[in-house]
């Protein structure tokens, strides 16, 4: 005989909700069947409806509205453009109109092509337009093919946290793996990075405190190069050393006693000169140099000497680390400048520069102490604004937070609003007009704030658990927050609100540490807009069907991101044009990120139209940086700027594969 189990009864479907009575009594709501009504309105004769709308569905709507609606009136405004002269190629009749341009038109599904520009551009001797784009990887673009490295240096700039695509980021193992199935080829990890040549690797290393580690240049020499140092526009940017008290330092550093040992403090001073040395090309007048200095080594010595000096609290070794990290940083050797800024940021503290302190004699510094407790305030806030910049780019937490500094600014700090627009690089001061040319350092306070702010709120551990939602709110209030801090910088040095071919204010007739300011903001600016605007891939957009406008919010969010890349590719390019060498530190900084920003869009849409026009935007950027002027370059940078270009074209070759896969799938 052949029992038969009984089957168990099928269990009702799982309810999204309860129904109106149950949610408003606070009671438990079940349903026998789908359509209801529910048990206790049975029971009970009430009517089981289900009528109300659900307030986190209806508060998610609200702020993806609101994201929404301030994306509209972006674009609402760009919108006015379409027949300014941007759109006939003439010039503007009113300058302000190009020092703030309002952003072109973006449809809501992919970018226009104001800030992108159509023009033939060159690689490898041939010409490559829009229409025959698409055929040239099987061509002059394969070799990248055969460069792409076979394994991961052991030392590599890598992309930053912040790129997804629909929620999975681009780093990890499911990313790469999406990137090769939208393209057709393999690819890992080693494809986003570009190998570093480590400054200590450059060059032998002698022993600690050995007689040839503590060598230094000719005094006279090194006089030469720190009187060029302090009439240079550089120093305004990175304000790093005090002519008065540097001189102390040079002193200590070549005082030289027989059949004495060195002391803690001669050491100190010792790196302090090499480290000074190490950033001298970076200097504007450096060609004008009457002897070769090897930068690099001095370099290397400044490090060895610096390492077993770390633990001292002097200002002569913080000195040494800040000029050792901005070396790093124009290299964007991110490991090594978060080496030297966990230096110099316990240092600076140690020194109560984080705290702001009057000064006993306002704006006079008759006392060396005096003199030497603003400078180590001036050296807080250059720890502070590099600390941002290093925390976005490598996803590492700041190591100075507003909640434990004071960020009280000088009083006199714009006035470099005033002074730069009629400074000429030969006459950017001495230590004679030490209280009228104040230096601006190489950002603005208020956006490093804000910086921190982006941070907190995009990528840090808390922001990773946030949802769809809490992630929309942040970045149109963070967009809100940029745009107040943009309105508020005066109209010459405003960012523009998108840059293209044909709004590149003329700076022909500019002094040059004006136009490296302006510059220098609008593409802090459009880097900044990048990472927030990128960031909004996160959304799971593709499972997210309760919110119809998720899709249209996401990407037009996006589109405000390639606006900012193909502008600070625009920039960089003008850049170049105009200081040449000295545009290094922001080609190496800024391109990468404006660079992914292109290709990962140009792989999510490969058959848009302006996907082929930003390659075209990647392979010019890519000849820029190959052809950048190199004779004021160290080795080591000169190998950055080789890497850094075959990394682009990289890109390049990874975008047009997936175009034509995507070209040959469609037909």
């Amino acid at each position: 005989m052949t029992s038969h189990r009984q089957m168990p009864p099928k269990r009702p479907l799982r309810q999204k909700k309860a129904c109106d009575v149950c949610y408003r009594r606070k009671v438990q709501c079940s349903l026998p069947t789908p359509d209801g009504p529910c048990e206790w309105c049975v029971q009970r004769g009430l009517d089981c409806t289900f009528q109300r709308e659900n307030p986190r569905k209806k508060r998610r709507n609200s702020d993806v509205q609101n994201l929404f609606r301030r994306i509209q009136e972006l674009e609402g405004a760009l919108s006015q453009i379409g027949s300014t002269p941007e759109s006939s190629g003439q010039a503007s009749d009113h300058p302000e109109e190009l020092a703030t341009p309002v952003r072109s038109s973006i449809d809501t599904t992919h970018a226009s092509n104001v800030a992108s520009g159509r023009e033939e551009l060159t690689f490898a001797g041939s010409s490559l337009s829009p229409i025959t784009f698409a055929q040239t990887p099987a061509s002059s673009l394969s070799q990248f093919a055969k460069e792409s490295p076979a394994q991961i240096h052991r030392f590599a700039r890598q992309w930053g946290p912040n790129w997804y695509f629909n929620g999975i980021p681009i780093s990890s193992e499911a990313g790469r793996k999406w990137v090769s199935q939208r393209t057709g080829q393999p690819v890992s990890w080693a494809d986003f990075s570009i190998p570093i040549v480590r400054i200590r690797e450059a060059s032998t290393l002698e022993r600690p405190l050995s007689p040839a580690l503590c060598e230094l240049p000719d005094k006279e020499a090194t006089r030469e190069i720190m009187t060029m140092f302090f009439k240079s526009s550089f120093r305004l940017a990175f304000p790093v050393l005090d002519g008065v008290l540097f001189q102390t330092t040079l002193e200590t550093a070549y005082e030289h006693v027989e059949g004495i040992p060195h002391s803690t403090m001669q050491l100190s001073a010792k790196a302090c000169i090499l480290s000074m040395l190490a950033i001298a090309p970076r200097i504007d007048m450096s060609r004008q140099l009457s002897f070769p200095i090897d930068t690099d080594l001095c370099a290397n010595k400044a490090r060895s000497l610096l390492l077993p000096l770390a633990e001292v609290i002097s200002l002569t070794t913080l000195q040494t680390a800040i000029m050792l990290q901005i070396q790093r940083i124009f290299c964007t050797d991110w490991q090594d400048a978060t080496f030297f800024q966990s230096i110099a940021c316990r240092i600076v503290c140690a020194l109560k520069g984080h705290i702001w302190q009057p000064s006993n004699s306002p704006g006079l510094e008759n006392t060396l102490s005096d003199r030497e407790a603003s400078h180590i305030r001036q050296l807080f806030w250059l720890c502070y604004m590099l600390d941002k910049d290093i925390s976005l780019f490598t996803g590492n937490p700041p190591l100075l937070s507003e909640v434990y500094c004071d960020l009280t600014l000088p009083d006199n700090y714009y006035d470099h609003y005033t002074y730069l627009p009629a400074l000429n690089l030969s006459t950017t001061g001495n230590e004679g007009s030490q209280g009228v040319i104040i230096p601006h350092l190489p950002g603005d306070p208020h956006l490093s704030h804000l910086k921190e702010k982006v941070y907190r709120q995009l990528l840090s551990a808390r922001a990773l658990k946030d949802n769809d939602n809490q992630l929309l709110l942040n970045i149109r209030q963070l967009d809100d927050e940029i745009e107040h801090w943009r309105l508020s910088i005066p109209v010459n040095f405003r960012p523009a609100l998108f840059v293209s071919k044909n709004t590149l204010p003329n700076a022909s007739d500019e002094g040059i540490p004006f136009v490296i300011r302006r510059m220098s903001l609008q593409l802090d600016y459009h880097h900044l807009m990048t990472v927030i605007h990128t960031t909004v891939r996160k959304c799971t957009v593709e499972t997210s069907d309760e919110m119809p406008d998720l899709h249209s919010v996401v990407h037009s969010s996006f589109d405000l991101s390639l606006v900012a890349g193909r502008s600070t590719l625009w920039c960089l390019r003008t850049l170049v044009s105009l200081i040449a060498e000295d545009a290094f530190r922001f080609v190496t900084f800024y391109s990468t990120a404006a660079a992914l920003t292109l290709f990962l869009n140009i792989v999510i849409h490969p058959l848009d139209a302006q996907s082929r026009i930003d390659l075209e935007l990647l392979i010019s950027a890519a000849n820029t940086i190959r052809n950048m002027p190199v004779r004021a370059l160290t080795k080591i940078e000169v190998s950055d700027i080789r890497e850094l270009s075959k990394f682009v074209m990289r890109l390049v070759w990874l975008g047009t594969c997936a175009v034509t896969k995507a070209e040959k799938e469609n037909d």
